[in-house]
């Protein structure tokens, strides 16, 4: 629960010195605002400050005051510490709206720590409650989820990041532990409850929040649906097979089977009345065939035979077009997942590099754009489509993909200038890759000549024609006619099996009427799901569809191996 990927935990903190903070009694104010800050007594610390944003939105933030310079004109230690977190805030979207007051008041809340490599921020699994959120100054913080790293890029936090406000906002445990990376690291902290009280958000709108936090949690690494696997995996051995229940066609069809029985128990009943039997002899087998009643039942089981026919082929067949359908969509996005690697691939080995294969710094910086602009685009591809990760396309799902670290503010800034609709903003990112491969080539840091050229700008053409081909299947994915079709022949045999099957077995009709409306119905509705991969629909809670946040999880980190695999050469 993290700015910059979904970070959360809580370490007990330890009996704090006399607090070290930014107060509203004296000295600093920040201009524009109108807000003041006591100076703080400490050793001097410069501190790096925030790159400056690109963003003509953003608000200025100057400080003046009687002790605010040094004799020599330059700032104080303190004002630049006033500075860097002012200006660390109002870089994180969630706080850019902010009132005046309520900046300078939140500001004033942060107090300086410091750790050492290895000390834990916050724990995975703590109570957030009356915890802190956190600003890192100086070092480097790496993110753990259940024991391991989380992949680059999202597992690192840097200067300027704020991180653990996730389990403070929503007053939740804190899922995954932040752990000092380098040898040591400054940091600010202020208390969760005035971090809330300063935002002030409704319910509403932190629910909001929540749902677009959630879908960035997938992205990040710090939340799976099936511990990490595309989809619910399985073992062959059978009895591990036969004690599973969730998941799997009986759980999906229970509901209509003990309907379908009760229908049938009751028409036991009835048969029974019509044929003059007793009406509540449990364990008869057939009734008396010369019954007139049961000879009218066995004519409809004759007919009922037929259908069982007709519907065992075309449900089989339903069945057999569904999961190649269901196939079909895993197969185009493990193929963009592949279109995106060949990109990387395809930069990290034609870039510039010096006499000893080392690389340059444009061609470092280059392999950065490429690999960031490949991760938003497959974010926001699956965005466009997927009901998941629809909250990732607002306007508000923007900004906080912002706040979190998954892209600059110059890029927050061209997507909404971009006036493209909400599924199609992955076309931007799309462009931003080929266009900075193609001006890398004029500059000679990537090389230019016709195959690197055509291969790279192949790949990123074939990235939008997979991506289309998605959006094409899944818009005709199978007729309305074919689907109501299947439906009703099911529907009419499982229903009409209490009549045709009561004159053979009596009493064991309902035994039968169960089993036959388990497999039929099943089959159908896991036909259905087949045809919903997504998931958009949410026909079923144990709908079989993709954790597309594993798709994005895997490109996100062989965006950055590609790199580290490239970086040191045998020869």
């Amino acid at each position: 629960e993290r700015t910059h990927s979904a970070i959360g935990a809580k370490q007990p903190p330890p009996p704090p010195p006399p607090p070290r903070r930014f107060g509203v009694a004296c000295g600093f104010v920040l201009l524009a605002r109108g807000a003041a800050f006591a100076p703080s007594k400490r050793s001097p610390l410069r501190l790096p400050r925030p790159p400056p944003s690109p963003s003509s939105t953003k608000r200025p933030v100057r400080l003046r005051g009687a002790s605010a310079d040094d004799d020599d004109g330059r700032e104080s230690p303190a004002a630049e510490e006033v500075r860097f977190v002012a200006e660390s805030l109002l870089r994180n979207s969630l706080f850019e709206d902010l009132a005046d007051a309520s900046l300078a008041s939140l500001a004033g809340l942060f107090e300086r720590r410091t750790a050492r490599r290895g000390d834990l921020l916050v724990r995975q699994g703590d109570s957030a409650s009356g915890d802190y959120v956190y600003l890192l100054a100086e070092g480097r913080c790496e993110v753990v989820v259940d024991g391991s790293v989380v992949p680059g890029p999202y597992g690192a936090i840097g200067p300027g990041e704020v991180f653990g406000e996730l389990g403070v906002l929503y007053s939740e445990p804190r899922a995954s532990t932040v752990r000092v990376a380098s040898a040591a690291a400054a940091y600010y902290r202020a208390r969760g409850d005035g971090v809330k009280e300063s935002l002030g958000m409704s319910d509403e709108a932190l629910a909001d929040l929540r749902a677009i936090d959630d879908a960035i949690n997938r992205v990040s690494g710090t939340d799976a649906l099936y511990g990490g696997d595309v989809i619910l995996p399985y073992r062959p051995e059978r009895l591990w097979l036969w004690r599973r229940f969730d998941g799997t066609v009986l759980k999906i069809s229970l509901g209509p089977t003990l309907v379908n029985m009760a229908l049938c128990a009751a028409f036991v009943v009835y048969a029974r009345h019509c044929a003059g039997d007793p009406l509540f002899e449990v364990g008869a087998g057939a009734p008396d065939p010369s019954s007139e009643f049961v000879q009218k039942l066995d004519l409809v089981g004759k007919i009922w035979d037929l259908d069982r026919t007709l519907t065992s082929f075309v449900l089989t067949f339903f069945v057999s077009q569904s999961y190649g359908f269901w196939n079909k969509i895993y197969q185009l996005a493990r193929d963009i997942q592949g279109e995106i690697n060949d990109v990387n691939l395809l930069v990290v080995t034609n870039v510039k590099r010096d006499e000893d294969g080392a690389l340059l710094p444009e061609s470092d910086a280059l392999i950065e754009d490429i690999s960031h602009y490949s991760r938003l685009f497959h974010i926001l591809m699956w965005a466009g489509k997927a009901k998941r990760f629809s909250a990732l396309a607002t306007p508000s799902g923007l900004k906080r993909l912002e706040s979190r670290g998954i892209m600059d503010r110059r890029e927050l800034d061209a997507l909404r200038r971009s006036n493209l609709p909400n599924d199609r903003l992955f076309m931007a990112p799309l462009e931003w890759m080929a266009i900075r491969a193609v001006r890398a080539m004029d500059a000679g840091t990537l090389a230019g000549d016709n195959a690197t050229k055509g291969q790279l700008l192949k790949a990123i053409v074939t990235l939008r024609a997979k991506q289309r081909a998605v959006a094409d299947g899944l818009a005709g994915r199978m007729p309305l006619a074919y689907v109501n079709f299947v439906q009703v022949l099911v529907d009419a045999f499982a229903f009409t099996a209490p009549l045709a099957l009561y004159s053979r077995l009596g009493d064991y009709s309902v035994i039968a009427v169960g089993t036959l409306t388990i497999f039929y119905t099943g089959l159908n509705n896991l036909a259905k799901i087949f045809l919903d991969p997504l998931n958009n629909e949410d026909f079923s809670s144990d709908s079989i569809f993709m954790d597309l946040g594993v798709f994005l999880r895997e490109t996100n980190g062989q965006s950055v191996q590609w790199k580290e695999a490239g970086e040191e050469l045998p020869f």
